[in-house]
């Protein structure tokens, strides 16, 4: 019986989702720092894409490329937030990480001292990026994040272990990026 009851699935009728209360400096006189609304909603339009030790190399992202609104499809994490770096997408994007991401689970790493790179086309480049932890132990290990000419970035919920240099580097050029509830 307590095998049977191992393989059953988990259900329930009603989940109640609240906001992550979103003040802070941060926010001082900007509205919606990374993917959420102050009020902790999505930003209209947002995508949300979920990464696992199983998905990080192939997790698909679509992106605006160029000035007359071309899309691509991008395949890979930091692929994704490399295809964020063009500054064509401003779609706000929440990247959720679920379990343990470890160095080799991911596509490749565009920061050979850091890891894991979220970086703007010049400086201040509004990226409306959320990269937040669902759960209790949502981790990346064996790497670090860095954010470099980035507007509008927001960290949260994450444990990062063994990382390369830094576990969290707000490199030149950043404005309003929010790092919290971080281990």
């Amino acid at each position: 019986e307590g095998e049977a009851m191992e393989n059953e699935a988990a259900e329930t009728e009603v989940q109640e989702v609240k906001g992550h209360d979103r003040a802070g400096f941060a926010h001082f006189n900007y509205k919606g720092v990374g993917a959420y609304n102050d009020d902790g909603t999505l930003k209209t339009g947002a995508k949300v894409i979920y990464v696992t030790a199983a998905t990080a190399k192939t997790v698909t992202c679509d992106l605006v490329v160029d000035s007359k609104g071309k899309v691509q499809t991008f395949t890979g994490l930091q692929t994704i937030l490399d295809g964020k770096q063009k500054g064509y997408d401003t779609t706000p994007l929440a990247v959720r990480v679920i379990g343990t991401i470890e160095a080799e689970d991911m596509d490749r790493f565009s920061s050979s001292s850091e890891g894991l790179q979220l970086k703007g086309k010049r400086a201040e480049s509004e990226m409306n990026v959320t990269i937040e932890g669902v759960g209790n132990d949502a981790t990346i290990r064996g790497f670090g994040i860095l954010m470099r000419n980035c507007k509008s970035v927001e960290i949260r919920n994450l444990g990062i272990m063994l990382c390369m240099d830094d576990c969290i580097s707000i490199d030149s050029d950043n404005s309003h990026c929010w790092v919290h509830h971080v281990d």
